[in-house]
This record gives C-alpha cells, sequence and structure tokens, in this order.
C-alpha cells in the first residue's frame, strides 16, 4: 500500500492533484494499492496538519509526497514529515517527488530558511524525484538518492464518443481556415499569460481570423496568486471578445475534444518549456505542435518549438507552425510516447521496490 500526500487532489483544481490521480491509476492498473492524504482531511496545511499526518501514518510501506509549494498554502511545514516519519515511523519509506523547486514562504522575512526547506525535504526522504534534469542536477546537490522519473500528461487523448473534430470546430464558430491556438492551464503568474496574449495580438494582425483556446480553470485550489493573475487579465481579454474562447473547468473527455479542435499549442512559460509542465504534455498527448519559450529542458528541446520571449518571436514561431504543422506534430507525438503513464508507473515501482528491500 503506499500512502500518497498531496497538497491538493480531485475535485479540486489544480495540477498536482490530477498528476496524483493519473499516477495512482496507472499503479492500480498495475495491481499496486493507494491511498491519498490531501487538504480534503487536513484542510490547512500548517503544523497541526502535520500532526495529523504523523499520527495516521502507516507503520510500514510508502509514504510519497508530491511537493509543490503553492500546493501547499506556500507553508513548509511539510518538509519537516519524512525527518519526522524517520524516527517515528523507521520501517517507513518516505518518497518526495519535487514538481518544481520554488521555495515556501514560510512567514515574514523568513529569507534564507526558505530554500533550506527545499533541501531540508530533499535530504530527508529516502528517494528524491523529479522530472527535469535541471532539477535533478539541483537535487543531486543535496542527495544521491534521486531519480529522474517523466511527469506524464495530466489529459489522455479520450474525447467524448462520436466526436467528430470539424463538427466540434464549426460548434465553436471556427471556419475550417481558420488558426485554433490552444492555451491550457490555470491563470497562473508562471505561465507567460501577458505574452500570450501580445502574440495572439500579433498573430492577428496576419491572420485575422485566429481565435484563442483558453483551456483550464481560472485558479487552482491552492495558489492565491492564481486569482491576481486572473485579475490583471480580464480587461486584455474582455477587448478580444469572441477571439478568445475561454472554457473554465472541463471534464477531462470534454477537455480533450477542445485540445483535439486546436491547431497550435502556444505556451509561453516564464520559466521555459519542460518536462516537468503536465499542461505541455498534455498537448503532446493530442498531437498539437507546440510553440514555447525559452530555456527549453533537455527532455523536451528536441519536441517543441522554443523561442525567446518575445510577442513577435513567438507569434512568427505560430505562423511557421500553423503554415507546416506536421514535423512539429510528429515530434509532439513522440514526446507523449516517451511519457506514458504505463512507463511512468513501471519507473515508480522500481523505486518503490529498492527502497522496501533495502536496508534501513
Amino acid at each position: 500500500m503506499i500512502t500518497f500526500v498531496s497538497g491538493e487532489y480531485p475535485p479540486d483544481v489544480g495540477g498536482l492533484g490530477d498528476y496524483t490521480l493519473r499516477l495512482r491509476e496507472a499503479l492500480t492498473n498495475r495491481g499496486c494499492l493507494s491511498r491519498v492524504v490531501s487538504r480534503r482531511q487536513v484542510r490547512r496545511w500548517n503544523a497541526r496538519s502535520t500532526l495529523w499526518l504523523l499520527r495516521h501514518a502507516p507503520g510500514t510501506g510508502i509514504v510519497h509526497i508530491q511537493y509543490q509549494a503553492a500546493a501547499y498554502d506556500l507553508l513548509g511545514d511539510i518538509c519537516l514529515v519524512p525527518g519526522l516519519l524517520r524516527g517515528l515511523r523507521p520501517r517507513v519509506r518516505t518518497v518526495a517527488t519535487f514538481h518544481d523547486l520554488r521555495v515556501p514562504y514560510l512567514f515574514p522575512k523568513a529569507g534564507a530558511l526558505r530554500p533550506v526547506a527545499i533541501r531540508l525535504l530533499a535530504r530527508t526522504s529516502h528517494a528524491a524525484i523529479a522530472a527535469d534534469q535541471r532539477d535533478i542536477a539541483a537535487l543531486r546537490q543535496v542527495t544521491r538518492a534521486t531519480f529522474q522519473v517523466a511527469i506524464g500528461p495530466n489529459v489522455v487523448r479520450n474525447p467524448p464518443d462520436g466526436y467528430e473534430r470539424a463538427a466540434f470546430r464549426r460548434s465553436l464558430g471556427l471556419e475550417p481556415d481558420d488558426l485554433a491556438l490552444v492555451y491550457f492551464g490555470l491563470l497562473n503568474a508562471s505561465k507567460g499569460l501577458d505574452l500570450l496574449l501580445s502574440a495572439f495580438e500579433c498573430i492577428r494582425t496576419w491572420r485575422p481570423g485566429a481565435r484563442l483556446l483558453m483551456l483550464g480553470g481560472p485558479a487552482g485550489a491552492s495558489d492565491p496568486t492564481d486569482r491576481t493573475t486572473g485579475g490583471s487579465l480580464r480587461a486584455r481579454l474582455g477587448r478580444l471578445g469572441a477571439a478568445a474562447i475561454q472554457t473554465g473547468w472541463l471534464p477531462p473527455r470534454e477537455l480533450s475534444g477542445y485540445l483535439l479542435a486546436g491547431d497550435v499549442a502556444l505556451l509561453p512559460y516564464v520559466d521555459g518549456a519542460s518536462a516537468r509542465r503536465g499542461s505541455l504534455l498534455a498537448c503532446a498527448e493530442h498531437g498539437l505542435p507546440i510553440v514555447s519559450t525559452q530555456p527549453a529542458g533537455l527532455e523536451v528541446a528536441g519536441h517543441v518549438q522554443a523561442v525567446e520571449s518575445r510577442a513577435a518571436a513567438l507569434a512568427e514561431a505560430v505562423l511557421s507552425a500553423a503554415a507546416d504543422p506536421a514535423p512539429l506534430a510528429e515530434r509532439s507525438r513522440a514526446l507523449a510516447d516517451r511519457m506514458s503513464w504505463p512507463r511512468i508507473a513501471t519507473d515508480h515501482l522500481t523505486i518503490y521496490e529498492q527502497l522496501l528491500y533495502s536496508r534501513p
């Protein structure tokens, strides 16, 4: 039995919860049972939740923490859990997956203590996992027990029964020659949304019929900055009118239909394209040509068109991809094949078995 600790989990909206759900499903298909602890049990990820986790931790097996600072209310209490479990539950093996290395806020004027929390979580866990080679390099400065495992798409290709792309596009008001750009993700500050809209405005000077499909909820369950970011974009989105289609949160199969209706994915991440982005991998799963920003992580660099973070450069790359989509779409599909959920489940089982059968 694996006990997952995830800052958020469906029906909460957020990429971390979607990932944890997909991983559990993949492991279940391999005969590995699991349970999950999320804010449904602890409400807020503070010292009280840490005590709750310690009281309810299993006596043996794996406790696997899915870590992303924002999903834990930007508090650092969760970073104490592996070290405390080593003393209180010596037969438990703790794994931490770092979905990024952003530091928690902790408290005002925490300063240098913030990166210490991340290092403590990595050092006291029996294994640290990350998807991006840059994160792996940073974690290996703290612990040798570091493993690289892909994240995987948070939406699989599975549109509604009877789905027909041309008919669905017509229902959105798209003509056959209209360019449909896809942005998938929450309205998060790390997603480069101002740059996205600037690039889209450039594209419309060349392709006036272009439409922007903004897929996903406006805010996640955990990160309060999503609402601030969304509010700052409201006026610009309003000026685009019908050119921007905002769907809000969608069930997975409906979302898959929208992804398949797009022509090119435009994902201008602030920190560049990387394998830690489930939204990027979902676009790859649906065979979309992907235009993103530099620096591109080693794992995705050969599969996306990553350009400098300028609206004109992104617009040029999108128009080029739209003119000849096949090569970039093929590279997207190859990326999705490399990061399939069955393979991810196998990699996790290998790590779990290594920990469970090793000496304390």
